[in-house]
């Protein structure tokens, strides 16, 4: 799980890149109390956009987004996402097995991923995610990711959960507001 974490906070460190940026800290807070751990990291999302600087924002114009057997071009996916966004508020995917239920839907701003395995852990993982932030995570020109422009739309939407994981007595906990440490 302390993997799953540390890719998680990178995963989000190099997806999203003002003067609320200043103003605005991600936190990312990682318990296990039967292992006697508790990680914390508090970053300014200014700290996050001097970082952005480092990612190239190139792609090139032949890219391809592979989710599973899913695969796109550049502009497939925008045109994708144009369609997601213009979309009225509905659940796209409820996957249900034995196992584990997946459940994808747009509500308001946002979208909402969750996850539940039925297994003896029971994990659980719910995402909500700012549309604006992709939307401008996309708005570059062509072939290009505006990390700056996502880390203000993020910023813009102020404090709120992110990301939650609960996998067994194990937490994971990502979220945005204006306090320095975690209270």
């Amino acid at each position: 799980m302390k993997f799953k974490a540390l890719f998680l906070l990178l995963a989000l460190t190099l997806t999203f890149s003002g003067s609320a940026l200043a103003d605005h800290w991600i936190h990312v807070e990682v318990k296990n109390p039967s292992a006697d751990e508790h990680v914390t990291v508090n970053l300014p999302l200014s700290l996050m956009q001097a970082a952005a600087h480092l990612i190239p924002q190139e792609v090139d114009e032949d890219v391809h987004i592979a989710i599973d057997d899913l695969d796109m071009s550049w502009s497939e996916l925008l045109a994708f996402w144009q369609e997601v966004k213009n979309a009225p508020e509905a659940t796209f995917v409820t996957v249900q097995s034995k196992d584990e239920t997946v459940n994808v839907r747009k509500e308001g701003d946002y979208v909402f991923v969750r996850t539940t395995e039925s297994t003896a852990a029971g994990t659980k993982v719910d995402v909500k995610f700012p549309l604006a932030v992709i939307d401008a995570l996309l708005s570059g020109p062509e072939g290009t990711l505006n990390f700056q422009g996502a880390l203000q739309a993020l910023a813009d939407f102020g404090p709120g959960n992110l990301v939650t994981v609960q996998d067994g007595d194990e937490t994971v906990r990502v979220w945005i507001d204006d306090q320095n440490e975690v209270e």
